[in-house]
């Protein structure tokens, strides 16, 4: 226990001296919530990686990032981000469908389950706080994104709202 605490007092004093971070890693709770790891690589850039869960399967997606400070009054810890990416993974979906060879007028249903390959694009836009003193981000995002491949049909999704959380190292 005494080591964790001096390793922790140890990364928050490194990220307080030199006032930014590097990487980042943590949790993203919303429609595809999951854990979450951002690496800084030049001048505000970063790619940030998601492995989460939707639609009862598996979700790997992987975004480009611009950061860009708020400079809003009162702190300067506010950032606004934007980017690009590509997921891929599975999902499962429960289909109705009719029984008989030519829909007899009983309409008898049937559910079926089935997992589909899933692969895509996703762009996102962001408000981040960087609470350097603890050292603590938290961020609110909107993530929409376009299934092209899978489940038979093109899905679109704007709506993917997240809150995060995440450890800065």
């Amino acid at each position: 226990m005494k080591r964790a605490l001096a390793l922790t007092a140890l990364l928050s004093l490194s990220v307080m001296a030199f006032g930014q971070y590097r990487n980042s890693s943590g949790i993203r709770l919303g429609h595809t919530s999951g854990l979450t790891y951002k690496r800084f690589l030049a001048n505000e850039q970063a790619i940030e990686f998601i492995a989460s869960g939707r639609n009862e399967g598996f979700q790997f997606t992987t975004l480009y990032q611009f950061h860009k400070p708020m400079n809003i009054g009162f702190d300067d810890d506010f950032y606004f981000y934007y980017g690009v990416g590509a997921h891929v993974g599975y999902e499962r979906l429960n289909d109705r469908l009719l029984n008989g060879p030519f829909n007899p007028p009983t309409l008898e249903f049937q559910n079926e389950e089935r997992s589909f390959f899933t692969m895509g694009v996703n762009t996102i836009i962001g408000i981040e706080y960087r609470w350097l003193k603890v050292p603590l981000t938290v961020g609110l995002d909107i993530k929409p994104y376009l299934d092209f491949i899978g489940m038979r049909r093109t899905k679109f999704r704007f709506w993917d709202t997240a809150i995060s959380f995440k450890y800065i190292f």
